[in-house]
């Protein structure tokens, strides 16, 4: 029994032995972190110094230019804007279209087309191509389309369009008569039969156009009779007689 006590307080022994030198080296682990520790200086913190410019020597002094927005923005003087507004006229309708004249009838005898035109059923006349006729100016014309120039304006009408309607000639008819007389009390004279003058002198008569005169009824000189510088045309056309003086020179 005394072995066994003395095992057991030889085992106790080393225990307290081991456990001692355990706490020697923790202790001095903790003394190096210590020093280690104590050894580190804290950082300082930057100070930033702000830089303040220099003071002019001599203030700076205000410029009339500097006064240009502020003038040109003045909401309530309009002549303060440096930008002139240019009001523009209004500009004039445009121009209206005269009727057109009426067409009776297209000749041509070789010589170019001679169209029988008036505004006015009693003064007919006939027309050459680039003759005028009120504010038209014929170009061209052929038995089925007549064309005019207007404002520089090429304007093509059929016959049938141009040809007077009968309700345009009795418009006009009122305006000739004297607005004294009663229509209604009028009695209409008979016909008054209009013969053909005999023994008549072969003599051009009214201008037709282009350069021509027409035929005087009566007048039974043949065909190629000269007289007063005319020279007289006669030839049966498809719609009947054909009559006309034509210059001989």
């Amino acid at each position: 029994m005394n072995r066994s006590i003395i095992l057991l307080n030889l085992v106790l022994l080393a225990v307290l032995v081991a456990g001692g030198f355990e706490m020697r080296r923790r202790w001095i682990e903790a003394r190096e972190r210590e020093a280690l520790l104590l050894a580190v200086r804290p950082v300082t913190s930057l100070q930033i110094t702000p830089t303040i410019p220099p003071l002019p020597s001599t203030p700076l002094k205000l410029q009339p230019s500097q006064y240009i927005e502020l003038a040109e923005r003045f909401l309530f003087a309009r002549d303060r804007n440096p930008n002139i507004i240019i009001e523009k006229p209004p500009e004039p309708p445009p121009k209206k279209m005269p009727n057109f004249p009426g067409v009776y009838g297209v000749m041509d005898l070789g010589m170019g087309p001679t169209v029988f035109m008036s505004f006015d059923r009693l003064q007919q006349q006939g027309y050459k191509l680039g003759e005028k006729i009120g504010e038209f100016t014929l170009l061209a014309a052929n038995q089925k389309e007549i064309t005019f120039e207007w404002e520089g304006q090429s304007l093509t009408r059929t016959m049938d369009e141009l040809r007077p309607r009968l309700q345009d000639s009795t418009s006009q008819a009122p305006e000739r008569i004297n607005s004294n007389v009663n229509n209604n009390a009028l009695a209409s004279p008979p016909p008054v039969v209009q013969r053909a003058p005999e023994n008549v002198r072969a003599a051009p008569g009214p201008e037709i156009g282009g350069g021509r005169k027409g035929c005087v009824a009566g007048d039974s000189s043949p065909a190629g009779t000269v007289a007063d510088g005319y020279k007289k045309v006669s030839y049966t056309y498809a719609f009947g007689p054909i009559c006309f003086w034509e210059s001989s020179r």
